[in-house]
């Protein structure tokens, strides 16, 4: 089997998904919340957004086990018109990283990621690209499978 070739494989164990659903889409919102966790030395390890079918801005962020009530206390507080955001936690959650470069050059592997984790039956919880990185969020439990299939497709430096 040919193996893609990649620059290598980041990975991080111990993280808490935090989303906030139902965020008013408006200019500012998102950068409110981020400041507000930068501010008070919460590290993001994830940040995804998009829109959902209502209108309304969706923000799936990660961040240490050790730092999640800190950061559910400070977007609890942070929060305008909460009435319509929800607000959810889930713990044990890895980070399986692929990295570049020159992905542009390369369409294929963010679907052979994903197809290779789906094999493996490995659910994927969040992902978010760059022009050099695709990263996947999966359950803890899933991380051992989960990265010794990478290894199987992917060739690393």
């Amino acid at each position: 089997m040919n193996k893609l070739k990649i620059g290598g494989i980041l990975s991080q164990k111990g993280l808490v998904m935090l989303k906030l659903l139902g965020i008013p889409n408006q200019p500012g919102f998102a950068g409110r919340i981020l400041t507000v966790l930068g501010e008070e030395n919460i590290n993001l390890h994830f940040i995804a957004e998009n829109e959902d079918i209502r209108n309304r801005g969706n923000i799936t962020i990660c961040v240490s086990d050790d730092q999640e009530t800190k950061a559910l206390s400070l977007l609890r507080e942070h929060s305008q018109d909460w009435k319509q955001i929800t607000l959810s936690s889930e713990e044990h959650i890895s980070a399986l990283t692929v990295y570049g470069p020159h992905f542009r050059e390369k369409p294929a592997i963010c679907g052979k990621m994903c197809s290779t984790l789906g094999l493996n039956n490995v659910n994927i919880l969040g992902m978010s690209t760059s022009i050099s990185s695709i990263c996947c969020l999966i359950s803890d439990q899933d991380y051992d499978k989960a990265y010794s299939a990478l290894l199987d497709v992917f060739e690393l430096p």
